[in-house]
């Protein structure tokens, strides 16, 4: 009996641990606003059909005009990570979760794992409005 209940919630807790998954790029496309970090960064990127990613950075705690960072990405088979690569760097987001109008990514920095959430949007426009 002990068997058979430690199968099903092994089955359980290894489901919960796994990253979500983006079925196909077409669910990726569009404008993201990053909810505002503590710093106040509050970036926005736009992922084009086209394997082109326009990131437009901001800072609530800092307004200024900056530069939009246009990229290449590409999203893994297995749907659970963005390759990046820009003109400085190339680096990877891990997807932990997804649906239709929102996402979180993570990646991983000197031992640390930062993660970004994000909510699907129609115009280029951070959410100053979340910074506290």
């Amino acid at each position: 009996m002990k068997k058979l209940l430690c199968a099903p919630l092994f089955a359980l807790l290894s489901s919960a641990a796994s990253a979500a998954t983006i079925e196909s790029q077409d669910q990726l496309l569009g404008i993201w606003a990053m909810t505002p970090l503590k710093n106040g960064i509050a970036n926005v990127v736009e992922f084009k059909a086209d394997g082109k990613s326009d990131l437009h950075p901001f800072n609530c705690a800092a307004p200024s005009e900056q530069e939009v960072e246009v990229s290449d990405y590409r999203l893994s088979e297995d749907g659970q990570t963005i390759h990046i690569t820009s003109p400085y760097q190339s680096f990877d987001l891990q997807v932990q979760k997804f649906n239709a109008k929102t996402m979180e990514l993570s990646m991983e920095i000197e031992g640390y794992t930062l993660t970004f959430s994000y909510l699907k949007g129609n115009k280029i426009e951070p959410l100053c409005a979340l910074y506290r």
